[in-house]
């Protein structure tokens, strides 16, 4: 990656993420898609974006929202391309995905 593309990605996560801790979701989401788009042919960045949106993912089962971080595991699979992930970045989503699927079930009505 380039110092150039690494800074201008750093810089938008970090733009993004006090939108994020505001919860003011239009601008945070319009952000966001702007981030997922860059680039998306560089294996590197997919990896760095896939970590991210797992990382809010993981911030919202925090925040006990796990119809949030669902949302984010899906934008993930979406708009990554998957020959560019590593093992570790799949296990990762997968088991956040698991975490919000059982706290989904348990708060269905029976």
């Amino acid at each position: 990656m380039t110092d150039e593309v690494r800074e201008a990605f750093v810089a938008r996560v970090k733009a993004i993420d006090p939108v994020f801790k505001r919860g003011d979701l239009e601008p945070f989401w319009r952000m966001l898609r702007e981030l997922v788009a860059m680039a998306p042919e560089r294996r590197d960045l997919s990896q760095k974006k896939s970590h991210y949106l797992a990382s809010l993912a993981v911030r919202s089962l925090g925040r006990d929202d796990p119809r949030s971080a669902v949302a984010f595991l899906d934008y993930a699979d979406r708009s990554i391309d998957p020959s560019h992930l590593t093992p570790f970045l799949v296990d990762e989503r997968v088991d956040f995905r698991r975490q919000a699927d059982v706290i989904l079930k348990a708060r269905r009505p029976r």
